[in-house]
């Protein structure tokens, strides 16, 4: 009897581990994720300075001289601050443009428009790309460079760790890197500032720390530069280590000796104190109609483009919260006429620039073009507006980036502004011929170029200096130019608020003036420069201004066949569009050599004895010269370092059967510097020798073809107890006595395994994998041995009779994936997923097992409807013996185990059970999902921490063999086939900070019976 037992478990043990094989297929969130492709493959070299690894790939050497030289600058100036050194050259890697930044294996993480650079903790790298204008470079670099600074303190000082992040909050992280590397002046960080009086919304610090509402580098700018300017910038260090060990709250109480409250309210009253003039100076009376605002589109309406027929207004909107989209609206009703396009319909385009880039019109007003990112560069995308779908897209040859596209009045060409080798220059593409021509060629910036109404001349913002300016400054501020299209060399600089940024600048229509908007009151402001007389006047005088995302994006645009104007206008948080008649703008003239940063300034306006930040960063104007032999230049060879080790600990234990074991286990992660080679390690014991495990795992990332491998042994131990008699004397001295015996059960899997995916774009890729297996056991028992109640003996043995044999499984798998679906509370709310899969199963078992799978959801504000059809089939002999079940988690709602239990039509015909079974299933699942606590835009109850959503479902499924085959006619359940089976019912899923999402859920299951009981259940999984 013994024996057939153990025959009988070591059949279900074979059969349970070749299902750990099976399982992961069924795991229906599995396998969908956003990619990350390497279109380009880079060939990085490495630039060494006194304190810095430069990793680049570069063919100018004289643009990664100057970097080296600004990285030395910066780290010189936060040395003061934060009073310590780096004590290993600290690596900064570059990248060309964005679009190469945004391919970055040295972060795992997807990287949006948005991001102009990253600092990671682990291997403290600084990794930015060369951006558009020098000022943008040499600010990028100054910012991360705290980053690196502040994670040298959390990594190396003795009290601190990296798990101290958690007690910081990001406005004080991100507030020191702005305020460290801007200063106390800065015109649109004030304006934030003054806006959030006016409107009084101005924050705490619980707020800010609490809430994601408030900008936090803006108002974190803003905060440290207070602090800094009433105790000195030498407080901002002891703040920071504080902060780290103790959190804000209380490091506040022991380093400022005042409490969070009267902090807050000293912050605001100097803030009121300074600004208070100013906003009683400006205008709040708007000019023009409220075109594009919060109730007719989103919260953020950019980049206003105006037709040349004035009839049209083109603007980017996260109208539908997930996704910033092109719209095209009525210029002069602001009704909506259509949506342009989204980069989550087009798989073809992974982006807008949007944040410091506007779009173009043709002539003629029918077309309209603007830049998207595509594998991995820029793309001009030209589209008829009346008829929109699929935009053309125009690629520039050894061109990889550009911005701001401004179409010819002839309709002949595109002017826009170029990246090229680290640089940045202003070109012209014919779009008959297709040709590139380049207008400029120097180390200066060029942006924001547009046509004069004739197409003679072009006039942009450059940050070359104006006539008569010789001091050795290097000039990070802005200025006006023009140039003859006939004469491209010679460029003329408008001497105009020297010192000031002026931007965006656009030719009136009859083009004797130039539009533009400057900062010179410390306000953002829009100008008239008259070409003929140099007479400036302004035209607004508002108290916030006119502004997008940046300082530097693009906010006006003219008609020149209807005299009008549209510009985007910050206030309350929002950004709305408006237009105007040129003529109904006051204007007043101005000194043009005048300027006053009073209003830009950061409270307090007089500062402590220890103003260090903006008297470095007035030396910081001064270029920096080091020697030539403190640099040196070498090859790029990868090797691996340590990233990460966690799990360490290591335990002793024993038992009352007489068993010892030890535990314990350890992860580390190495890589390469630039993360194209990563190396996993896992090891682990929880018991004896024999359960000892270990994995290693291997991926290359270098090129567009993402491969690796891994190997294992892994143990799977299974203990039970039975009992028993048993002769331990002889057969002339009996003497039996009780037995309990402990067995360890062991399956030992020693895998190898290979994987390779082809990412097609950031929403598509191709899978391909193979694995041989080997699955073998030890069975191992402890027998104590007891006379009545006392223990008299012990005995280790291996039952080696008992093991079963060991036997090999081979897998090869393929499968074609998409995923543009952008995820929201708890689940995913707008675009698509698929994923089709094919495994062959080789060895012990042979099957074909084919799995394809669809969801597509719908965002209808303030509903998501999501739909999902999916089979999955294992065929083949081997095939019948691996059944699965409709009630697992995930699949049919209301038909668990439980459920089988409680509901009498189940229970009464055993038929009924069977139609949950089977190795091949269809599933079909609808949802109704709202968003119930959240941000405030997106759900219901406004929640900065409890997130979650409330969904109503309809649920279906259907389970077949070979032996038992589908109907859709109950009446045959009884003759061997399986009839769908049905649920509906409302969930909750709950988002456990990101760790977890868990879904209770009340379902009514159905089948042609009828409805039975109701059944609560409980799902730890996202919503699929």
């Amino acid at each position: 009897m013994r024996m057939l037992i153990m025959k009988i478990f070591r059949l279900i043990l074979s059969l349970l581990t070749v299902l750990l094989l099976l399982v992961p297929q069924l795991g229906l969130a599995q396998g969908f994720v956003r990619n990350k492709p390497s279109y380009r493959t880079f060939d990085f070299n490495v630039f060494q300075s006194p304190n810095f690894e430069i990793y680049h790939y570069f063919t100018d050497d004289s643009i990664v001289s100057h970097l080296a030289n600004l990285s030395e600058k910066w780290y010189k100036r936060h040395q003061e601050i934060f009073g310590d050194t780096i004590a290993f050259r600290n690596p900064v890697i570059l990248y060309e443009t964005h679009p190469d930044f945004q391919q970055t294996t040295t972060v795992g993480s997807n990287i949006g428009i948005g991001t102009q650079g990253v600092t990671e903790a682990l291997k403290n790298r600084i990794v930015m790309p060369i951006l558009e204008t020098n000022a943008q470079t040499n600010h990028v670099l100054g910012h991360e460079l705290v980053h690196a600074f502040q994670f040298n303190v959390l990594i190396y000082d003795d009290t601190l760790s990296l798990k101290s992040i958690q007690n910081l909050p990001l406005w004080l992280v991100e507030g020191m890197a702005e305020y460290l590397s801007i200063g106390s002046v800065d015109a649109h960080t004030a304006m934030i500032m003054r806006d959030a009086l006016a409107s009084d919304d101005f924050p705490t610090i619980r707020d800010i720390t609490r809430s994601y509402k408030y900008n936090p580098y803006r108002f974190g700018h803003s905060f440290v530069s207070f602090v800094a300017g009433t105790w000195g910038d030498t407080i901002i260090r002891p703040l920071f280590y504080k902060t780290a060990l103790l959190g804000p709250e209380t490091a506040i109480r022991r380093v400022l000796k005042t409490d969070h409250e009267t902090l807050s309210e000293m912050w605001r009253q100097s803030l009121e104190a300074h600004y208070a003039p100013i906003l009683s100076d400006t205008g709040r009376q708007m000019i023009g109609n409220k075109l594009i605002f919060d109730r007719t589109a989103g919260e953020m309406n950019i980049s206003p483009s105006y037709s040349p027929d004035g009839k049209h207004v083109a603007f980017f909107s996260e109208k539908r919260l997930f996704t910033l989209d092109l719209y095209l609206t009525d210029a002069s009703t602001g009704r909506i006429k259509r949506r342009l396009t989204s980069s989550a319909r087009n798989q073809d385009i992974d982006g807008f620039n949007f944040f410091e880039s506007v779009g173009t019109w043709s002539p003629d007003s029918k077309n309209f073009a603007y830049v998207v990112v595509s594998k991995g560069k820029n793309k001009l995308a030209i589209i008829n507006v009346n008829r929109p779908g699929k935009p053309a897209l125009i690629e520039f040859e050894d061109i990889p980036a550009f911005n701001n596209p401004s179409w010819s009045p002839d309709g002949s060409h595109i002017l826009f502004t170029g990246q090229s080798n680290g640089r940045s220059d202003l070109y012209m593409y014919h779009l008959e011929t297709g040709r590139t021509t380049r207008l400029t060629d120097d180390y200066y910036s060029y942006v924001h170029a547009t046509w004069s109404p004739d197409g003679s001349r072009i006039v942009f913002t450059t940050d070359r200096k104006q006539p008569g300016d010789s001091s050795p400054d290097v000039n990070y501020n802005f200025n006006l130019a023009y140039l003859d299209i006939n004469k491209p060399d010679q460029i003329n600089i408008i001497p105009v608020f020297k010192g000031a940024d002026n931007v965006n600048p656009l030719f009136s229509p009859d083009g004797s003036s130039i539009y533009f908007l400057s900062n010179r009151d410390g306000l953002r402001n829009l100008y008239e420069y008259k070409l003929d007389s140099g007479k400036v006047y302004q035209l607004t005088n508002y108290a916030t201004g006119i502004s997008g995302i940046t300082a530097l994006s693009p906010a006006i645009s003219i008609s020149w066949n209807d005299n009008r104007i549209a510009y985007s206008y910050f206030a309350k948080g929002n950004y709305s569009i408006y237009a105007a008649g040129l003529n109904e703008f006051p204007r007043k003239e101005v000194d043009p050599h005048q300027i006053d940063f009073s209003a830009a300034t950061l409270p307090p306006a007089q500062r402590g004895i220890f103003n260090i930040v903006d008297s470095n960063l007035e030396q910081n104007l001064k270029a920096p010269v080091f020697p030539d032999d403190s640099f040196s230049v070498r090859p790029y060879h990868p090797r691996f370092r340590l990233d990460y080790i966690g799990n360490t600990g290591v335990g002793i234990s024993a038992t009352s059967y007489g068993a010892t074991g030890a535990a314990g286990g350890v992860f580390m992660i190495f890589s390469d510097i630039l993360g194209n080679n990563q190396l996993y390690t896992m090891a682990a014991l929880n018991g004896e020798i024999y359960d000892f495990g270990a994995q290693v795992s291997f991926l290359n990332q270098k090129r567009r073809i993402k491969w690796g491998g891994s190997i294992s042994h892994i143990p799977y131990r299974t203990s039970f107890l039975r009992y028993g008699v048993e002769n331990i004397g002889t057969d002339e001295e009996p003497r039996v006595v009780e037995t309990l015996q402990l067995v360890n059960w062991r399956t030992f899997e020693d895998q190898i395994s290979a994987f390779a995916w082809y990412p097609f774009s950031t929403t598509r890729r191709f899978e391909v994998s193979a694995a041989a297996s080997l699955y073998y056991y030890r069975i191992d028992a402890i027998n104590n041995y007891y006379q009545g109640i006392y223990r008299i003996g012990q005995r280790r043995e291996r039952l080696k009779d008992e093991e079963p044999d060991g036997f090999n499984l081979q897998k090869v798998s393929a499968a074609y994936v998409g995923d543009n679906s952008i995820f929201g509370l708890a689940s995913p709310m707008m675009g698509h997923r698929f994923r089709l899969q094919a495994d062959q199963y080789f060895g012990r078992m042979s099957l074909t097992s084919a799995y394809a799978d669809y969801r597509q959801y719908f965002f209808v504000q303030p509903f998501s409807l999501a739909f999902r059809a999916m089979h999955y089939g294992r065929y083949g002999d081997d095939g019948l013996f691996y059944p699965m079940f409709l009630g697992y988690p995930g699949m049919v709602r209301g038909f668990g185990s439980r459920a089988l239990y409680e509901n009498n039509m189940f229970i009464e015909d055993e038929d009924l059970i069977n139609i949950l079974i089977g190795n091949r299933i269809a599933l079909a699942s609808a949802e109704i999902r709202l968003p119930l606590t959240g941000p405030r835009r997106l759900a219901l109850i406004p929640s900065g921490f409890l997130f979650t959503e409330v969904a109503l479902f309809f649920d279906s499924g259907l389970a077949w063999s070979a032996q038992r085959h589908p109907t859709l006619d109950p009446t045959e359940i009884s003759q061997g086939r399986n009839f769908p089976v049905f649920s509906t019912g409302a969930s909750i899923r709950i988002n456990l900070f990101g760790a977890m999402v868990l879904e209770p859920y009340f379902a009514l299951p159905f089948i042609h019976k009828g409805i039975g009981n109701g059944v609560w259940g409980l799902n730890f999984l996202p919503g699929w």
